[in-house]
């Protein structure tokens, strides 16, 4: 008689720090975050079952940030979570490198999850995170592999000194090898990337530019044998079946979990005989209090801190009610933080771009208020930039914008296959003026600086956010760019600081990014 073996693969990915059910912003509930998916996993958990992430989870929430400010009083909730709701395995995402190694090592570190990622070395040439893969071997049953990699992108986007001596090699090439090693001996092969993919599932049409920074489409047309890829990064919803390999990908902030089932028939040895996936919204399961109970002190006290006033707003207030507007009319927000940044580096111009949602500044201002309007954790870089380099930096950012049925729009490849609202940068201490009727590299017709127009050759230093400043975004223009110097201070540290140092805060309305059109 033959024998039958069920395997179910339950996984997440991009959690950015969500762990309660509740929008920071103003604590209202929301029904996404681990609270919730603890419940999915222990309904969906079944006796042979393998629960991974496949990272960005470190770094994107108030509580994780006020945790890496007091790393040295409280245990990382993330941790005990994780080990609450007994996770296998940990792939690093590249997010979680934005506290420093020393704090992603402290996580891996108190984890009963395996790390693994093959692609990440040290200094001599070893594994940074010791295991680049696992086989496991289930009692009377099948043997499975799992390969876990990241994407190597994580230079163009991370502060240098936190990834020091660190060297990130092709994911595809370490899978593609681990792969073709072990396949012929084990029954299921599983490969978790935190990466992307860059083409269409369906079309095989490229959609994002080939950088490196998404391989996931290269991964599943070259190499031979994987039978279950979740993906990450992107913060898609995928469940599909691709040729014969199932593909997952499951969001963000912890609103969604992949299920991938494999049944597996004994013929001499074992077969894989049926393959499906789905991906659960978590809409509409209950909030596990046990995760509530793990994380109500540090929660209790990251509350008492987010409400601490640091200043009010003299002026109108800023609120930001309509995000498309914000980006279009340039916010009083936006002028905020590049006032912000020129105060602190001293720089002739400044730009930085709003997160995709963010709330602003009520009257009375709130560290709340900073942490839900600028999500990041990025520093600062100063760069020496010539007149011509700046334009094509302007008339990169000028593609955000399209004309759509007689409007202005956003320009599709800024809202799919990943929303990326944040690499429109606006700027100040400069004058221009972007006509979107013209065609993409054509748009910015002017430009000033102290209302003279700026030549080709005029040198400037500007600061932006060490994204940026790196290329984050496909911005390679930064990449050609002088580094005069780095702030070593987070942004979000520099706006409190600022805020407390001036209390009452007049912020005018800079109206010196102007947008025409007669087609809308």
């Amino acid at each position: 008689m033959k024998k039958k073996f069920n395997l179910r693969i339950l996984s997440t990915s991009d959690i950015h720090g969500t762990i309660l059910a509740k929008n920071y912003a103003d604590n209202s509930l929301t029904c996404s975050g681990l609270s919730v998916v603890s419940s999915m996993v222990k309904k969906e958990r079944t006796q042979s079952t393998i629960l991974l992430d496949v990272g960005d989870d470190l770094q994107g929430n108030p509580l994780m940030y006020f945790h890496q400010l007091n790393r040295n009083k409280y245990k990382n909730p993330l941790v005990d979570v994780f080990n609450y709701l007994k996770y296998d395995y940990f792939i690093p995402g590249n997010h979680d490198f934005n506290y420093g190694l020393d704090y992603l090592q402290d996580f891996i570190g108190d984890l009963n999850a395996l790390t693994l990622c093959a692609n990440i070395l040290d200094s001599n040439d070893a594994l940074l995170f010791k295991n680049a893969y696992d086989i496991i071997e289930f009692p009377n049953g099948p043997k499975v592999l799992i390969v876990g990699v990241t994407t190597q992108y994580i230079p163009n986007w991370e502060n240098p000194s936190y990834i020091k001596d660190i060297k990130f090699i092709n994911a595809f090439e370490s899978a593609k090898q681990l792969v073709d090693r072990f396949r012929s001996e084990v029954d299921l092969v599983v490969v978790a990337y935190h990466g992307g993919f860059e083409k269409d599932l369906h079309t095989w049409e490229k959609f994002v530019e080939d950088t490196g920074e998404n391989l996931g489409s290269l991964m599943l047309k070259e190499i031979t044998g994987i039978d279950v890829l979740i993906s990450a990064h992107q913060h898609r919803h995928l469940s599909e079946k691709i040729n014969d390999t199932l593909v997952i990908q499951s969001g963000s902030k912890a609103d969604s979990l992949g299920v991938c089932d494999i049944e597996f028939n004994y013929q001499d040895k074992w077969v894989v005989t049926k393959k499906d996936n789905k991906l659960l919204t978590s809409t509409g399961y209950p909030v596990d209090e046990g995760v509530v109970e793990l994380v109500k002190d540090i929660e209790a006290d990251c509350q008492n801190f987010l409400d601490q006033k640091i200043g009010n707003v003299v002026s109108d207030n800023l609120k930001i009610d309509d995000m498309f507007s914000a980006r279009l009319n340039k916010h009083p927000i936006v002028t905020f933080i590049n006032k912000v940044q020129l105060f602190y580096t001293k720089a002739m111009i400044s730009g930085t771009s709003l997160p995709n949602d963010v709330t602003g500044f009520e009257k009375d201002i709130t560290i709340r208020n900073v942490l839900s309007t600028y999500v990041y954790a990025n520093t600062l870089a100063v760069l020496e930039v010539n007149g011509g380099i700046l334009k094509q930096i302007l008339e990169k950012n000028a593609e955000y914008f399209i004309c759509a049925e007689g409007k202005i729009a956003v320009n599709p490849r800024f809202v799919y296959p990943k929303v990326q609202h944040y690499n429109y940068d606006m700027f100040d201490g400069i004058d221009y003026l972007i006509d979107i009727d013209k065609d993409f590299g054509e748009r910015i017709v002017e430009i000033k600086y102290q209302n003279k127009p700026i030549k080709a050759d005029d040198l400037f230093t500007l600061t932006v956010n060490n994204y940026r400043a790196s290329g984050g975004g496909d911005f390679a223009e930064y990449k050609k760019l002088k580094v005069i110097r780095v702030l070593p201070f987070d942004i979000t540290e520099l706006i409190i600081d600022y805020i407390v140092k001036n209390r009452n805060l007049t912020i005018k309305d800079e109206k010196n990014i102007k947008i025409i059109s007669e087609n809308c």
